[in-house]
């Protein structure tokens, strides 16, 4: 077979490529913030904790204090981790338009090649 014809047959290799590799990264469900009502509730739970750690009349010997800074630092490790998710999840979106825009471009040039 020619290089010509090798060409030719190039860009619908390249296209079954891309249609697999778009097909594993949409079928694989992104990680939101939003499908994790665990950490969401956590972090709502410790948001009242705190309040009530805050409202309390006694400083219980400096325990109340040491209680809240805890609590404090484990809402700051749930947002940390919530954002992590985000982060990721921006990634694969990222990713996916790029997958998209390509897969556009062969069957653009596949569609030029039938003709």
């Amino acid at each position: 077979m020619s290089i010509r014809h090798r060409r030719h047959f190039a860009p619908i290799g390249a296209l079954s490529s891309a249609l697999v590799a778009a097909g594993l990264l949409l079928g694989v469900p992104g990680a939101r913030a939003e499908d994790n009502p665990e950490m969401t509730s956590a972090q709502q739970e410790l948001e009242a904790a705190k309040g009530h750690l805050q409202g309390a009349l006694h400083d219980y010997g400096g325990h109340r204090q040491t209680a809240l800074e805890h609590v404090n630092k484990a809402l700051e490790q749930v947002r940390m981790g919530l954002a992590s998710v985000q982060h990721k999840e921006r990634r694969v979106e990222k990713k996916e338009n790029k997958l998209e825009k390509r897969l556009e471009g062969l069957k653009g040039r596949e569609e030029h090649l039938k003709q």
